[in-house]
């Protein structure tokens, strides 16, 4: 009877830390998650709103400077067209730049504000033949907004650094630039020419003599 007394509780004992044991690995599960299953508080690449998936806006000094975090990544790019529409079958090259003289040129008030910056952008040949005005010393270019994939190092491209475009929207439409001659300095030049030829004048004079 005794024996019988003393393995009662034995058991009992075992039960009870199997039951310690089971409860603490369930509450791990819960904590962690059932693998290949992503809780609210862990959430697995693809249901995240990704920069791959989801377009992020940028600008083309982000994108040179810190070209491999972008590499693959949607982006939204806004910018002038500069150039020409290079079309290649149904596809067409366009450049966008997105630089101090995308809203408005010198001519139109614009403040000296570095170099010319954007981005190569390979966009359906249809999409691209909804620009008017490519910018140039004549025109002011339509702003466009582009929503595309970035390459820093495209495959298909020769390596080069560029945004397929899956859309393309019309921001802005460009227009002529009418460019003002500055009589005082056409003047000043004419001057600085004259004197220019005096000089070349006198030293040829000076020449002769020497010789």
């Amino acid at each position: 009877m005794k024996k019988e007394r003393m393995v009662q509780p034995r058991k009992k004992l075992k039960i009870a830390l199997m039951l310690c044991l089971s409860l603490s690995l369930v509450g791990q599960i819960m904590r962690a998650g059932i693998p290949g299953q992503a809780t609210a508080e862990q959430k697995t690449p693809a249901d995240q709103p990704s920069s791959s998936l989801v377009p992020v806006e940028t600008n083309s000094t982000t994108l040179v400077e810190e070209a491999a975090k972008w590499n693959g990544r949607k982006v939204i790019f806004t910018g002038e067209a500069v150039g020409e529409g290079m079309v290649r079958g149904l596809k067409c090259w366009i450049h966008v730049n997105d630089d101090a003289y995308m809203w408005k040129n010198i001519e139109e008030g614009a403040k000296l504000g570095g170099y010319n910056s954007g981005q190569a952008i390979w966009v359906d040949a249809g999409s691209a033949g909804k620009i008017t005005y490519y910018g140039n010393y004549l025109h002011e270019g339509d702003i466009v907004k582009v929503t595309g994939t970035f390459n820093s190092v495209c495959r298909d491209h020769g390596g080069d650094m560029d945004i397929h475009a899956d859309t393309l929207e019309i921001v802005r439409i460009g227009h002529p630039v009418g460019h003002v001659i500055n009589y005082r300095r056409a003047v000043l030049g004419l001057i600085l020419l004259g004197l220019a030829g005096i000089l070349f004048w006198i030293r040829s004079i000076a020449r002769r003599y020497r010789t």
